[in-house]
């Protein structure tokens, strides 16, 4: 039991790459809470990993600060600490970079970069309180390396994304926080299909 003692919270894991996480986490002995702007949903996996003692669910929109809050103190409240949090919220809107809408691209940098600042803030806050360090790990992607035009926006955030995880780390090793970053490539989660195997050019890039 790797984890045994240790709290973790994981943002997006109502589904796809979160949900295995919290699965993994909660495998190796840790408590997990996890949170999804789909509350009905994030419940449900909630229930489906594990008991109540093990694993709690809050429905969290990461481009509000406030719900971040509200995960991070659900954390203490429920387990008494914090100790890893993942970023792994993200969405993905397909458009030619000519006709991305305002509205579409703050959508996005509001979840992918904006939300991962929070998490990064929010859970750094709390290990610096407690005085025993911590990891916070935020969810990139290949993508901020890898230019697909009809994801233009996604590649964006993901490269906002890694300088955020390089700026965070250097600001918070002081405090014995490591910050990390994982890219990972195409995982055929739900986002992928609807908002990357739904465009012929961005499948062509990926595959």
């Amino acid at each position: 039991m790797k984890l045994a003692g240790k709290v973790a919270a994981v943002t997006g894991a109502a589904r796809g790459i979160g949900r295995a996480i919290a699965e993994r986490f909660l495998a190796d002995g840790a408590k997990v809470v996890i949170g999804d702007i789909d509350g009905a949903l994030v419940a449900k996996t909630a229930g489906e990993l594990g008991k109540p003692s093990d694993v709690r669910a809050v429905e969290t929109d990461v481009s509000k600060r406030a719900d971040v809050d509200r995960l991070v103190a659900t954390a203490v409240e429920a387990f008494g600490k914090l100790d890893v949090m993942v970023n792994n919220a993200g969405i993905a809107r397909n458009y030619d970079f000519l006709a991305i809408p305002e509205e579409e691209f703050d959508a996005v940098i509001g979840v992918n970069l904006k939300g991962a600042f929070f998490g990064v803030q929010a859970a750094a806050k709390q290990m610096v309180a407690q005085g025993s360090g911590g990891v916070i790990i935020n969810m990139s992607s290949v993508n901020a390396h890898l230019a697909i035009l009809a994801l233009a926006t996604y590649a964006m955030s993901k490269g906002g994304m890694n300088q955020l995880t390089a700026v965070a780390a250097v600001a918070l090793a002081p405090h014995r926080i490591r910050v990390v970053g994982v890219g990972p490539g195409t995982i055929l989660t739900d986002m992928v299909k609807t908002a990357i195997f739904s465009s012929d050019d961005a499948r062509r890039a990926v595959l």
